[in-house]
């Protein structure tokens, strides 16, 4: 299940796991998530969309470069 810890992390809230199989229904609430070459994705402006700080990687709006602990 940590992949599908991962992608709720990443702003993938309605995301799935297939049941008895590797596969996940990749989805956002607020968004047309796709999956384009095993990397699941927002659209562009999408308000669930995360990034990495460029600081310590933590994860962060996209609408920001550095969390609060590294301004």
């Amino acid at each position: 299940m940590a992949m599908l810890t991962h992608l709720r992390a990443r702003g993938f809230d309605l995301s799935k796991h297939v049941p008895f199989t590797k596969l996940y229904n990749v989805r956002c609430s607020s968004c047309v998530a796709m999956v384009i070459n095993s990397t699941a994705t927002h659209e562009r402006g999408c308000p669930n969309a995360m990034s990495e700080c460029n600081g310590c990687n933590a994860l962060i709006p996209t609408n920001q470069r550095y969390c609060a602990e590294c301004q």
